[in-house]
């Protein structure tokens, strides 16, 4: 059975968009005075968050968006991080549309995901360049079951400041489910013979959103466990996975600053 169930509704308008919800807020006195951040970094581990919010010696948004947004110190409110959101598809791709309705217009997905390949040890870091679309979110945005696709100079920038740093990095596409505790062997086995490298939770989703509504996203990884050996080998909590985690968003902080829209 496809996804979605009815496909007319690619022609067809919502009942309301996230800037009504935007607008809605607004109207009720409580989005708050903070500034339009230009450029977020999306996180979903709370130790980022944290790392990230003492690091540049943050501050939070004020309303709405206060319980999830803080503002780089330094960027004069243009970049800013986002979390405790959530985690999968639905809840980044729910918050990647408020974010772009508030008006962001630059994004980096920073997180974790497992490892399908042996050469892919936890600690290692990897930029996707595309997902496949084993969720549901990113069906209600756009047709068919083909991979979906980051922005490639957004990709690229944060590829360069990788290489800055003298960070080895893979490059290559992401699985992305929905259902964690259902991932299985025989899919390991597909999705890598296909050329995935990992299996997380948002990738095609924030991708699909992101073309829908015609804004900039790049994701990487740090690579928290693995499904390589077609067994379940754990290393979430391990030094390695953080320390992925803080070089990649210091990379996606340089990344947002390189890659500047153009006017």
């Amino acid at each position: 059975m496809p996804v979605p169930l009815d496909s007319s509704k690619y022609e067809s308008s919502p009942f309301f968009n996230p800037a009504d919800f935007v607008g809605y807020i607004a109207g009720l006195g409580r989005l708050g005075p903070a500034p339009v951040p230009e450029a977020v970094i999306l996180s979903y581990q709370a130790s980022l968050f944290e790392h990230a919010s003492s690091a540049h010696a943050s501050s939070p948004a004020e309303g709405y968006f206060g319980k999830w947004l803080r503002y780089l110190d330094g960027s004069d409110g243009r970049v800013a991080i986002a979390g405790h959101f959530g985690v999968g598809a639905p809840a980044a791709a729910v918050m990647l549309e408020e974010l772009i309705a508030f008006g962001a217009r630059r994004f980096v997905s920073v997180g974790t995901a497992g490892s399908l390949r042996l050469d892919l040890p936890p600690g290692s870091l990897v930029v996707c360049d595309s997902a496949f679309r084993d969720e549901g979110t990113s069906y209600h945005y756009l047709p068919g079951g083909a991979p979906v696709y980051p922005s490639e100079e957004l990709t690229a920038a944060l590829r360069a400041a990788l290489a800055k740093r003298g960070l080895e990095h893979r490059v290559g596409p992401s699985w992305t489910t929905d259902a964690i505790y259902r991932e299985t062997a025989e899919e390991v086995v597909k999705f890598r013979d296909e050329g995935a490298l990992v299996v997380e939770m948002e990738a095609s989703a924030l991708f699909a959103v992101a073309r829908f509504r015609g804004v900039r996203i790049a994701s990487c990884f740090s690579v928290s466990d693995t499904l390589a050996e077609l067994a379940w080998r754990p290393e979430f909590h391990a030094e390695t996975t953080e320390e992925g985690l803080e070089l990649l968003f210091a990379a996606a902080v340089e990344a947002l600053g390189a890659d500047q829209p153009t006017q």
